[in-house]
């Protein structure tokens, strides 16, 4: 019983984690979302698996409540959806900063 238990814990354990904090949406272009996530990626060396890009209709329609979450217009403005600060300063700051 107990082999059957600590194998359960381990498989577990073993499966991807799918959080990813940093959420990029964009209504049409995304090129420019890749863009965006090129940057996080190259400039401050946070690692492409804690990055998600997303379509979506309308910026304005989204109510995300995540970590960091952004979304790139059709006029190409990039709008902040919502942001936890405890999240950006405890979190992020053991990447590299420009």
């Amino acid at each position: 019983m107990k082999f059957i238990i600590s194998f359960t814990f381990l498989a577990l354990l073993s499966l991807p984690v799918f959080a990813r904090p940093i959420h990029v949406y964009y209504e049409q272009n995304s090129t420019d979302a890749k863009w965006i996530k090129d940057i996080f990626v190259q400039t401050y060396h946070i690692p492409e698996d804690l990055i998600a890009l997303t379509v979506t209709p309308k910026c304005e329609a989204l109510k995300e409540r995540g970590k960091l979450d952004l979304c790139l217009n059709n006029n190409g403005d990039l709008l902040i959806v919502s942001v936890d600060h405890e999240f950006i300063s405890e979190s992020l700051k053991i990447f590299q900063t420009p």
